[in-house]
């Protein structure tokens, strides 16, 4: 009997340290090494299954002392793995000026632009900034109906009640001997907080490394040992490397700007992500300022787990609201911030 205590309080001390150390290589080491990489990535909700049968066998055994240890398990799973943010008061100024921004990931259209555009037409933006559009009409149609600019680049859309200054496609990027896109659009608006600089980003999505490295199965893959092997890894890091290299680019032209910057996309990076925390941690995240609860923002039609679609700014601004759509469209949620200036 005695052992069995000790065993099962060495399991309740193990748990908490194996997630905190899971944190740690995933905030720190991340798309560094492609097993975290892809960690990123999977459901983290499955790392609370321990959590209660734990609680029980502890409870059973009369191990009432080693409860706190399940406590911060609870608080580790919650918060850094799971990113869930409590709800803060904001304060918006009453005769100052708001401007709402919307940014959608539509999925090339594929849930019909009627449904984008209402989904849209709900949220009442002022700006809006649209990734992965595919086919432009009719979908540029319906929004020229309510905006009076939209414009378009590539797979990127924006509609604005504000004029547009100035749109800036930036230069290909060179990678492993090609040229390749940048994923990102820059444009200028005159909007009531003075001029504001959008970047519309969508970096590289690691879809193509999950469909290479599932093979079979990822059990077999896992019992064959060809998920461990070096052409797994060297699958990963080419993909992630254009990746990091996108989410390099625009980030450094928007550390360059001399106005207000809103970055807004679908980052493909979730939450501990290294390259989010390295190149993009000196702005404002729009749902940790104004959001509550864990935003997961994809996959939307199998139960989401991440929060990859993302709205930032500089500190010029402040987020005095933000919101994460119920897609009916898209794999992915809008995101709908308030910005004042600060």
């Amino acid at each position: 009997m005695k052992r069995r205590h000790s065993l099962l309080a060495a399991i309740a001390f193990l748990y908490p340290a194996f997630l905190l150390s899971l944190v740690a290589l995933l905030r720190y080491v991340g798309e560094r090494w492609w097993v975290t990489g892809i960690g990123l990535y999977l459901p983290r909700i499955v790392l609370a299954a321990p959590l209660a049968l734990i609680v029980v066998a502890l409870a059973v055994a009369r191990l009432h002392r080693f409860l706190w240890t399940q406590v911060v398990a609870l608080l580790l799973l919650v918060f850094p793995l799971m990113g869930f943010v409590l709800p803060w008061p904001v304060s918006r100024a009453p005769n100052g000026a708001t401007l709402r921004v919307l940014s959608y990931n539509v999925d090339s259209g594929n849930g019909g632009a009627d449904e984008i555009v209402r989904e849209i037409d709900r949220e009442a933006p002022d700006v809006v900034l649209l990734q992965e559009v595919g086919a432009l009409e009719p979908l540029t149609s319906l929004l020229r109906a309510r905006y009076p600019i939209v414009q378009d680049s590539n797979q990127f859309v924006v509609a604005s009640r504000y004029p547009v200054r100035s749109v800036s496609d930036p230069d290909k990027l060179d990678y492993e001997g090609r040229h390749r896109s940048p994923r990102f659009v820059r444009q200028v608006l005159d909007t009531p907080l003075g001029p504001v600089v959008f970047y519309n980003v969508h970096p590289l999505s690691p879809r193509e490394i999950f469909y290479s490295l599932r093979g079979r199965g990822f059990r077999r893959e896992i019992l064959s040992g060809r998920l461990f092997s070096s052409a797994s890894s060297a699958i990963f890091q080419a993909n992630n490397g254009l990746r990091a290299l996108q989410v390099q680019a625009f980030s450094a032209a928007a550390r360059a700007e001399t106005e207000p910057v809103v970055i807004a996309g679908d980052t493909n990076l979730p939450g501990l992500s290294f390259l989010l925390n390295r190149y993009l941690s000196e702005y404002q995240d729009g749902f940790s300022k104004a959001g509550w609860g864990f935003g997961y923002t994809f996959p939307t039609t199998r139960g989401a787990w991440m929060r990859i679609d993302r709205i930032f700014a500089s500190r010029e601004l402040r987020f005095v609201g933000f919101d994460v759509g119920k897609s009916r469209s898209s794999d992915h949620g809008c995101v709908v911030a308030d910005l004042q200036r600060r």
